[in-house]
């Protein structure tokens, strides 16, 4: 049995839909679902198999379908730019909000009516739970479906997403909060229903992460590979963007390619050695001046110095293999340069569309000696050491590793 996790995180829950994207196309599929807050919404969703009609409406998304607010009002708050009419608009609807005890969910209620199906969902052949908190009682909920009192399932899904600020939810007069007070991300809520292989999506949002403590767990986290933008933020071309960094996330998971930010299909670690080999000595010697390294050997400097303090310094786990280190130099230069982060490189086509950013040609004519002359200049513009390095690294990179 293959369980998911969807953690909190309000207008960040796009990144698990572009996430799943990548997931289904694959041919996976999720035998039970649980989810906190905005994972609450998705999982239910999806363990009604509704992927499609859930992927059009985040695509469709904006605060006015969520909240009593025009757009570009909502985005003006949300990014803070007030002017004297927007400030009295907002102490009018603070008013509004006070007396009601918080923002009113009756919009979120209504998109939640539209899309899910309470039938569907119980007849589900898949596990679906919930996480949410009860203000009344004083105490956490963990729910599946079967928990659930019949005709409440909606009103349940609200009261997980009941965010700090929302009017909290009343279900048979008691009333209920965000369940990321709790538990964010539910896996142990699987676990403890037999779900030993788990794929966890996060969106590092607010709320408590637990530990997971059941025994024998495979857990696979798929975590953003950049920051998602504010919880509340539900402007249209954020939602988007997230909804593509989750896919492509994803897939340079599920297909086991390098990368971080970007998804390079690997190459043989044996002949990228080689190429890393081949490179002129005088660069090596021109890197140990980077690093402040002039009595050594300069491979030794390459592969004994260079190589783990670029891993330590790009974040790379310990274990980081030069590959990885390589890439990563790369993809300083590609993010720098605005290259699209969303498309699958091979090693080849990165290293030739770096080059065309700066008007190169496949092979790059810079001399070594070019870079020595401009080492003073980036050093006197204080350019990062990681950015000079692989600028270093991408001008003379042997044309063997630039064949297909």
């Amino acid at each position: 049995m293959l369980g998911l996790a969807l953690e909190g995180g309000g207008a960040r829950g796009a990144f698990q839909m572009g996430v799943l994207k990548a997931y289904f196309e694959e041919g996976d599929e999720f035998d039970g679902l649980a989810g906190t807050s905005i994972g609450a919404l998705n999982g239910a969703i999806i363990a009604q198999d509704s992927f499609e009609e859930g992927y059009k409406l985040w695509e469709e998304m904006s605060p006015s379908r969520l909240f009593d607010i025009e757009d570009e009002e909502y985005q003006r708050f949300v990014n803070r730019q007030l002017d004297k009419e927007s400030i009295i608009n907002f102490a009018m609807r603070l008013r509004k909000v006070i007396k009601n005890r918080g923002i009113d969910t009756s919009r979120i209620k209504s998109v939640l009516e539209s899309i899910i199906s309470e039938e569907k969902l119980r007849q589900s052949h898949r596990d679906f739970g919930l996480v949410t908190v009860s203000v009344t009682d004083l105490k956490p909920f963990e729910l599946f479906k079967e928990d659930i009192p019949q005709g409440k399932m909606v009103d349940y899904l609200i009261a997980s997403a009941s965010f700090p600020g929302f009017k909290p939810h009343e279900i048979d007069e008691k009333h209920y909060i965000d369940g990321g007070f709790y538990n964010n991300c539910p896996i142990n809520l699987l676990a403890r229903k037999g779900y030993k292989d788990i794929i966890a999506v996060r969106t590092l949002g607010i709320g408590l992460f637990r530990s997971v403590k059941e025994p024998d767990l495979n857990v696979t986290y798929v975590l953003p590979s950049e920051d998602l933008g504010r919880i509340l933020d539900f402007n249209n071309d954020l939602i988007r963007r997230n909804m593509q960094m989750g896919y492509y996330d994803a897939v340079r998971k599920l297909k086991k390619l390098k990368g971080t930010k970007y998804c390079i299909k690997p190459i043989e670690e044996d002949r990228l050695f080689q190429g890393l080999c081949e490179m002129p000595e005088a660069l090596w010697n021109e890197m140990g001046k980077l690093y402040g390294l002039t009595d050594m050997d300069p491979k030794r400097v390459l592969f004994e110095r260079v190589m783990p303090e670029a891993a330590g310094r790009l974040g790379l786990p310990a274990n980081a293999g030069y590959q990885d280190i390589f890439i990563g130099l790369l993809e300083r230069l590609a993010e720098e340069k605005g290259l699209n982060k969303y498309e699958i490189y091979s090693l080849r086509d990165f290293i030739i569309k770096l080059r065309e950013t700066e008007g190169k040609e496949e092979t790059s004519n810079k001399s070594l000696g070019h870079h020595i002359r401009n080492r003073l200049v980036d050093t006197i513009y204080r350019r990062n050491i990681l950015n000079q390095t692989a600028q270093l690294v991408l001008d003379l990179i042997p044309q063997d590793l630039l064949c297909s």
